[in-house]
């Protein structure tokens, strides 16, 4: 870990912790999930294997799949199908959401203090993920984890340290007092600790560094190591969470509509927005994991409190408080930002063509250098014009938004897609060889055609495509020839009926 350490924590609270039999333990099958993130390649096979051995977990993937909270269109029948749907990367991070709940759910010595961590966490969780997706991330499940685990230190001290820990707790203080009176009784905070028992465990280094980034007080230094913009979003998560587990709503919407404001420049209808949306995702997220989060009653209550505290703020406040948080931003953090925006199509969010450009001349020299395989396919939605003339423009954008998600949940981490222009789409598939291509171009076909769409009138239609692929780069002299050939393919396939993958062939 870089600037954000754990060797601040002083040598006797690590040395409770380190010698305390009863700390937190992951279970097997997290433990094995968390070694499969660590390989270059997982299949989801691998991945099915070592889920299916706990019944509860593959019970809950499944529900997963089908629920609203994270439905991909298709309805899942068995446990292969459900990761297939939720992607390889989503579907690793959900399964050690799941597998790491149960942990803090059971293990601790005070039921009191595992429930105000169950909740809070699942809170944190849900609105971590709410946070994202406002925020136009594409992170949400790897932010979904790190605020259920982002408290997870409360735990551990309390089994590490007993009564002692407990002296802190015992009148229910909130969050921010908490970590106050940590602070200055033990001389660290739970985030720190938390990160010291997720380091040990070996989970992913983005975890502990976020465990320790959203409680520290102001920005991050520029050599923290992790987004900075992501442990933003789980600090946010965090107030969310506290306006509807705390013992005060009133005092932690103010903290909450200033936080988001200074730290991501929302406004006061963004947090609203998050509160109802965090609100609506409880009941589904309660049945996911088997508890009671929030009552109906108390969510309607804390609601309505919110909105007349939130109308009540001045804007002209907020806005002082945006520009003040915006001029104290790094300029290597606005260029990291300007440079990420400048890759990315506004629209569907995808890599755009000039970033394209830009990877396939490194992909197609490095497959040369090491004589490896590279595929490159051309994407063409059939007759999208029609639908753009039918549903309207409105409709044909919502249709490329959800053709840019199936793309990505059906393509590895390591594959690369992104929008070359109107209803086109580039796939690139690094160590891939034709036979290889076939698959993956079929299965995305597939997925494509299989989306049913709605009109706003409630027609409903569905959208087809056709793919172009170049699969032997030594028939290329140059990443414009691979285009050109893709190309040439695509074509092809027009004129062969549409929906339908073809391959180029050289003419000898």
């Amino acid at each position: 870990m870089d600037a954000l350490t754990t060797q601040n924590l002083p040598a006797e609270i690590q040395e409770a912790l380190e010698y305390c039999p009863n700390l937190p333990t992951m279970s097997a099958v997290a433990m094995r999930v968390v070694q499969l993130g660590r390989q270059r390649e997982v299949d989801f096979s691998e991945l099915s294997e070592t889920v299916a051995k706990d019944a509860a977990l593959s019970s809950r993937i499944l529900r997963v799949s089908n629920s609203p909270v994270y439905a991909r269109g298709r309805q899942s029948n068995n446990l292969l199908q459900a990761l297939s749907v939720l992607g390889l990367n989503a579907a690793m991070t959900l399964a050690l959401s799941f597998s790491l709940a149960d942990t803090m759910r059971h293990q601790a010595r005070s039921k009191q203090i595992v429930g105000y961590v169950w909740r809070r966490g699942l809170l944190a969780a849900i609105a971590g993920r709410q946070v994202g997706r406002m925020m136009g991330r594409w992170d949400l499940e790897e932010l979904f984890l790190a605020g259920l685990l982002q408290d997870i230190g409360i735990l551990a001290l309390e089994v590490a340290l007993g009564d002692r820990y407990g002296a802190l707790l015992a009148d229910t203080p909130s969050h921010c007092v908490l970590l106050e009176r940590e602070r200055q009784t033990l001389g660290c905070d739970h985030g720190e600790a938390g990160a010291w028992l997720m380091q040990r465990w070996g989970l992913p280094e983005y975890l502990p560094l976020v465990a320790i980034g959203s409680h520290q007080c102001g920005d991050l230094p520029p050599d923290a190591g992790i987004d900075s913009d992501f442990v933003a979003c789980v600090r946010i998560a965090g107030r969310l969470a506290d306006i509807f587990s705390g013992s005060d709503p009133e005092a932690e919407t103010e903290l909450l509509a200033g936080d988001a404001a200074g730290m991501l420049g929302m406004d006061r209808n963004g947090v609203q927005g998050m509160l109802e949306a965090v609100s609506a995702d409880v009941p589904e997220v309660e049945r996911l994991f088997e508890t009671e989060i929030l009552s109906a009653k108390r969510a309607t209550g804390i609601l309505d409190q919110a909105r007349e505290i939130l109308a009540a703020r001045n804007l002209a406040l907020l806005q002082e408080v945006a520009d003040q948080q915006r001029r104290a931003t790094k300029a290597e953090e606005s260029t990291r930002l300007l440079r990420e925006h400048a890759q990315r199509d506004a629209l569907t969010g995808l890599y755009n063509r000039r970033y394209l450009d830009e990877r396939l001349d490194e992909e197609f020299s490095l497959a040369r250098k090491k004589g490896q395989s590279l595929s490159l396919g051309f994407l063409d939605l059939d007759h999208f014009k029609e639908v753009n003339d039918i549903h309207g423009h409105v409709i044909g954008d919502q249709v490329l938004t959800r053709i840019a998600e199936i793309l990505r949940a059906h393509l590895r981490p390591a594959d690369f897609v992104a929008r070359y222009g109107g209803e086109e789409f580039v796939v690139l598939l690094p160590g891939t060889d034709r036979d290889a291509a076939r698959a993956v171009f079929e299965r995305l076909r597939i997925a494509v055609a299989e989306q049913v769409y709605c009109s706003e009138d409630g027609r409903q239609f569905q959208v087809t495509t056709s793919v172009g692929v170049a699969a032997d780069i030594m028939e290329c002299e140059s990443p414009l020839d691979m285009v050109r050939a893709a190309d040439r393919a695509l074509y092809d396939a027009k004129s062969n009926g549409r929906n339908r993958v073809e391959f180029y062939t050289a003419v000898l």
